[in-house]
């Protein structure tokens, strides 16, 4: 083999490296996304369990799940410092003014390369007895 084809062979392996260590970060970025993902939906649920699984209708209201900050959530559990929950509950109203349904989000934030990325839930739970069909 002369001196020019081993340039070349080599030359042809660097790229080809070169290449593969390319796609082999765009596989960790997307493994890592897809993990702040999954933390965030779980974290997501978790909440959502906590407010739908209460005794009482009316002990479902918005200053018995305050936000939770930075560095908050799960009562400041390192695993969770990069992310941020926060709960809105609406209430909807008949006719004379009684609650008969509420809408529950649950909003998960965290932030990934200088973006702010969310997981959004939402669920409805109504007052059955105040119900006329």
């Amino acid at each position: 083999m002369t001196l020019i084809e081993i340039l070349v062979g080599m030359t042809i392996f660097a790229i080809g490296l070169l290449s593969l260590s390319r796609v082999m970060f765009g596989v960790m970025h997307a493994n890592l996304r897809s993990k702040h993902t999954v933390i965030a939906t779980n974290l997501a649920h978790q909440r959502m369990e906590q407010v739908l699984g209460a005794m009482r209708y009316d002990s479902i209201i918005q200053a018995q799940y305050p936000d939770e900050a930075y560095g908050q959530v799960d009562n400041g559990n390192a695993e969770y410092v990069k992310y941020r929950r926060t709960v809105t509950i609406a209430d909807s109203l008949n006719a004379v003014g009684t609650s008969v349904m509420k809408e529950i989000i649950v909003r998960v934030e965290w932030r990934e390369a200088g973006d702010t990325r969310n997981i959004e839930l939402r669920s409805s739970i109504s007052r059955f007895q105040d119900i006329n069909l």
